[in-house]
């Protein structure tokens, strides 16, 4: 089994404590993997040097592996031809990304995974993932909702040196315009500009959030009907004038320009991660759902002990499926396709401090 970059630290680490096969944790970068690898003094953990990007030493790395587990963001830039290659290889491939523009261009790859008869599963991961879930849960028992607002939010990552790959999928995403659903349509958002002040539970308290349509911004929508669904996220305070620059620099169409951003995004990302860490901020992590109608409201949360862990969850819990195989679908799919949400958000997760899921209807004042 493969959990490829260093994202997949959490991922690995779940693999050993939950399941019995042996784990090849892959990256480019001897000194991190060397790192993933002292906090997992396990017999069952192999590791091996490799950039995914490399599609023949991926190739041969496949050989290895039953079945890939991609942690390589950001997957507006990588995903695609990583999963197609993993797709030749007649694997079984899972990846916990949350761009837009990856779930599109995976779905070229839908036929050949068909034929191939190996599931490709995409958006298993936090959000989306378990917030796919628990937006399915609270629609299935609020069906008259109209209006959903999707939270996450963290005020640091879960360790120093971590995150930039997701943050640069914001970035590139930032670039495409993602739709959210707004009367009913799908509708372009300009991220940076669409901002929403919300009361979150402690330890949050009072947070301005960021508009960042997701994966779930697709999915929910073909399952239910709702005229307003928005997703948004607390990572800090960002800087919003970069997603405007951004636009002007199309990183997705110039290299050079992708270079100097990601440049930009690791100095900030460090910084701020750094002095949360030196300031005794938490990593803890919040996902809360708002659900409403002209008549009704409700709400439901979860907290985790930092973004990390619920990222593990879904893959390995789906990877656990495949092997055991208890997954006989094929092609492209999502956790919708393959959790019920009912069983999978009652069960003792380790990731998990409290939730909140009793969705009490209130009258709207």
């Amino acid at each position: 089994m493969g959990a490829y970059g260093l994202a997949g630290r959490a991922i690995a680490t779940r693999l050993i404590q939950k399941t019995p096969y042996a784990v090849i944790a892959a990256g480019r970068n001897a000194d991190r993997l060397h790192r993933v690898l002292h906090d997992l003094p396990n017999h069952r953990v192999q590791s091996r040097l490799l950039d995914a990007e490399d599609v023949q030493a991926l190739r041969q790395a496949c050989q290895e592996a039953s079945i890939v587990i991609n942690a390589v963001g950001p997957f507006a830039k990588n995903g695609e031809q990583i999963a197609k290659t993993v797709v030749e290889c007649k694997l079984p491939y899972v990846d916990c990304a949350n761009e837009q523009v990856h779930y599109h261009r995976l779905k070229s790859l839908d036929s050949a995974a068909r034929n191939q008869g190996i599931p490709l599963i995409t958006g298993a991961g936090a959000i989306p993932g378990f917030s796919t879930l628990l937006l399915r849960k609270v629609l299935e028992d609020f069906a008259e909702a109209t209006h959903v607002d999707c939270v996450w939010a963290q005020c640091r990552h879960a360790y120093a040196q971590s995150g930039l790959g997701s943050m640069m999928g914001g970035i590139l995403e930032a670039a495409q315009q993602p739709v959210a659903t707004k009367n009913g349509q799908p509708a372009p958002v300009i991220m940076g500009r669409s901002v929403r002040t919300f009361c979150l539970p402690e330890p949050f308290g009072m947070r301005r959030l960021l508009e960042v349509p997701t994966l779930d911004n697709l999915l929910i929508p073909e399952r239910f009907s709702l005229q307003e669904f928005h997703t948004w996220f607390y990572l800090g305070d960002l800087p919003l004038w970069l997603l405007e620059l951004v636009r002007v620099l199309q990183p997705h169409r110039r290299p050079w320009t992708y270079r100097l951003i990601e440049k930009v995004m690791h100095r900030i990302n460090d910084h701020d991660t750094n002095k949360a860490i030196r300031a005794h901020v938490g990593p803890e992590a919040l996902l809360m759902v708002y659900a409403r109608n002209a008549r009704q409201k409700t709400s439901c949360h979860m907290l985790f002990r930092d973004g990390a862990m619920p990222t593990a969850c879904l893959p390995t819990t789906i990877a656990d499926m495949i092997l055991k195989g208890q997954c006989s679908r094929t092609g492209l799919l999502t956790p919708l396709d393959l959790i019920d949400p009912n069983d999978f958000l009652s069960r003792p997760e380790d990731a998990i401090l409290s939730a909140h899921l009793d969705l009490k209807k209130a009258n709207v004042p």
